[in-house]
């Protein structure tokens, strides 16, 4: 088992391979990208890809969708996935993807600031995956009233053969590196994650490709809150997205809350620019 100071030594030598990684990806995406498609997918959630950087920013004129509820998300608690050594932790619900126990106080603890918060949600969306699920349950067990969904376009990001490996354990020079270090939206595992206990083959999906998906849940959301009763109070509807990192931050971005990278014009999603754990944040 890695010491902390070896673990850092570790990143620190996969960090100074970045152009070893870049040299790759300018090679991958000559063959594995279909860069038209790409872009008009950025494009339909008001965004530009640069595709040889692999970076989004936000297109001139970009407005943040116009919502006649309010939105909130809620990450998951911590797990043994995000605890050094870290692991690509995204489409996955073994047990090492579970809460832990600092993860299972954190969802009471989220639980107590919405009520603090005094929030009273119209509807209540969860992943399908547990770790965002159990988060979700904290807060459900002391209501009755709430309606409640569980959307499987809501579960986090497919990280493909990558997910549930450690990061340290990866090839210096691969590609994946450039998802955390360049915050690259291209980037994609070339084979599927196999599920251990049925075998089902769950392929990769890039940044670009989530975000998407979660415009389809932006448009989701519209029809289903048009469908529920009156706000409980009067004014608008609220809804609560209990979810993951990745899927957070897409809907940050896409509701304008995206975070440029420091000294950059292009936006952040992983590393010090996702959501902290089990924090409530108002969207829009």
């Amino acid at each position: 088992e890695k010491t902390a100071e070896g673990l850092e030594e570790i990143y620190a030598s996969i960090a100074a391979a970045q152009p070893a990684q870049e040299e790759n990806y300018a090679y991958w995406i000559q063959s594995a990208v279909d860069a038209p498609a790409l872009e008009a997918a950025a494009a339909r959630c008001g965004l530009t890809l640069d595709v040889a950087r692999g970076v989004v920013s936000y297109a001139p004129g970009f407005a943040a969708p116009a919502l006649d509820f309010e939105l909130w998300y809620c990450r998951h608690g911590k797990t043994t996935g995000n605890t050094e050594p870290r692991v690509y932790q995204g489409y996955v619900d073994e047990p090492s993807n579970a809460l832990n126990e600092i993860g299972l106080q954190q969802a009471e603890d989220a639980a107590q600031k919405l009520e603090a918060l005094g929030l009273e949600p119209d509807l209540v969306v969860l992943s399908p995956l547990a770790r965002a699920a159990d988060t979700g349950k904290a807060f459900l067990k002391r209501r009755s009233d709430i309606a409640v969904a569980t959307w499987e376009s809501t579960a986090e990001m497919k990280f493909g053969d990558w997910d549930n490996v450690m990061v340290k354990d990866l090839p210096k020079d691969s590609i994946c590196h450039l998802f955390y270090l360049a915050q690259n939206a291209v980037v994609k595992a070339g084979g599927p994650y196999v599920e251990p206990a049925t075998g089902r083959s769950i392929p990769g999906e890039n940044f670009v490709e989530v975000l998407e998906r979660m415009r389809g849940v932006l448009d989701d959301l519209k029809a289903e809150v048009a469908a529920l009763p009156p706000a409980k109070g009067g004014g608008k509807r609220v809804v609560l997205l209990y979810g993951h990192s990745m899927c957070g931050a897409a809907l940050g971005i896409l509701t304008g809350n995206g975070k440029v990278v420091d000294g950059e014009s292009f936006l952040g999603f992983d590393g010090k620019y996702i959501m902290p754990n089990a924090t409530p944040v108002r969207l829009l």
